[in-house]
């Protein structure tokens, strides 16, 4: 593990986009009826996505299954319009995560979510390269995982960074780059800068929202060491079976790990649950 201490950053289903959507080219091989959501879900990855499968989820959503690079496929949702785009675990009243289902039924065997406790998830996070954002003497900590160019991280960040700022919520960053052919080099060009929590502050305050693009622009020559800690984390990543971002690991109000795949709904409601 390489855990870089630094100087402080001072001063889920519930995520969803309106975004256009392009043609796509495979659009004939989608039900009518999915191709709206498909195409927005392409476009959103910016031509990375591949459509494996479609069905119909609960809630009236419209669910696919998507590769978004090779070995790492996970369950999106759209609205039936194909406007709004939803990643995370559906729950009905019971409390049973029904998207843990519908990866089994329609995902590759070999891309399906690892069946991982909260408790072990908070052991494993320990062995991450990581790099801390906010005052070490924060009472509250969250362990995310992230892409610099994942629109949900980038809106998870700043919705969190007020907590931060007041010194009451720290962030154990665990960089990872799957979602776009630059997500590793900016990963990697963070992990490698002198100060990473400044890198990734700049990155995301110059996020190019409509392009879902972080605003870090990649080294032309990127240390080994910062090239094999992010294949590392992103292997990690996928080896635990977190299958999109943010993913936030922390503990809650009983002392209990605790995970939350996706942005908060509430983010004052989530902090608050944090122990601390």
């Amino acid at each position: 593990m390489r855990n870089r201490s630094l100087r402080t950053l001072a001063g889920g289903f519930a995520a969803s986009l309106i975004l256009a959507t392009p043609a796509w080219a495979n659009a004939g091989t989608i039900p009518h009826a999915y191709q709206a959501g498909a195409k927005t879900i392409v476009a959103m990855s910016h031509g990375q996505a591949k459509i494996l499968r479609t069905f119909p989820a609960k809630a009236g959503l419209n669910g696919y299954a998507v590769q978004l690079s090779p070995g790492h496929a996970l369950v999106m949702y759209t609205s039936k319009d194909g406007k709004h785009v939803f990643m995370g675990g559906i729950f009905d009243k019971a409390g049973k995560n029904l998207s843990v289902a519908y990866a089994h039924k329609y995902l590759p065997k070999a891309d399906l979510p690892k069946q991982i406790s909260p408790v072990e998830m908070g052991n494993a996070v320990m062995h991450t390269t990581n790099f801390l954002i906010g005052s070490p003497k924060a009472a509250k900590q969250v362990w995310f995982v992230g892409d610099p160019n994942c629109i949900f991280c980038h809106m998870t960040y700043e919705h969190l960074l007020p907590y931060v700022k007041k010194g009451e919520l720290k962030i154990h960053l665990i960089p990872v780059g799957f979602l776009k052919p630059s997500s590793a080099p900016k990963a990697e060009t963070i992990i490698a800068a002198k100060d990473p929590a400044k890198a990734w502050a700049y990155d995301e305050a110059h996020f190019n929202v409509p392009e879902e693009e972080g605003g870090i622009v990649p080294l032309a020559k990127i240390p080994a060491n910062d090239k094999k800690d992010i294949q590392a984390n992103t292997a990690w990543m996928n080896h635990h079976g977190i299958n999109g971002t943010p993913f936030l690991v922390y503990k809650n109000a009983q002392g209990q790990w605790a995970v939350n795949p996706g942005m908060p709904e509430d983010t004052q409601a989530f902090v608050k649950g944090i122990q601390g």
